[in-house]
């Protein structure tokens, strides 16, 4: 949880495992350079600037992987995401939306990426169970696996 990866020409899949939290992937077609985030929480309110782990909070991850992927050679005006998870799988989680956590992290992450007006191409969020995500820098597809073993690509 909280994991943060990046592409490279030897490693072109990036994979975690969400139920409340959601894995964000950002990335340039043009350049096919990818990084995913494990996003635990919303925003950073701690009062240290560079948490462990780095993809803990969304604004903190978000921030790392423009950072990185313009230093080698994404273009903001290309960047594109997909992102999945945010499920509502604690038990009473849904009867108040303060401990939504799965929602809260998807409200979180589509507005910092309009911020920086980069558009969510795909995503699969909510539902009640975790799932599998797979991003595959050569396709552009993410390959979502839910707990009945059936596979979305988006």
């Amino acid at each position: 949880m909280g994991g943060l990866g990046f592409t490279t020409p030897e490693k072109t899949l990036l994979q975690t495992f969400v139920g409340s939290c959601i894995a964000i992937c950002i990335y340039d077609p043009s350049v096919k350079i990818a990084a995913m985030a494990h996003i635990m929480l919303p925003k950073n309110n701690t009062n240290d600037p560079n948490p462990k782990p780095e993809a803990k909070f969304a604004d903190v991850a978000i921030k790392i992987i423009l950072g990185k992927l313009q230093v080698n050679g994404a273009k903001l005006n290309r960047l594109k995401a997909k992102m999945a998870g945010g499920a509502n799988i604690f038990q009473n989680e849904g009867k108040s939306n303060a401990f939504n956590i799965g929602a809260r992290n998807a409200v979180a992450i589509k507005s910092l990426l309009d911020e920086q007006k980069i558009p969510i191409v795909a995503q699969d969020v909510g539902s009640t169970s975790g799932r599998w995500v797979v991003f595959d820098v050569n396709s552009l597809e993410m390959k979502i696996k839910d707990r009945t073993k059936s596979v979305k690509v988006i």
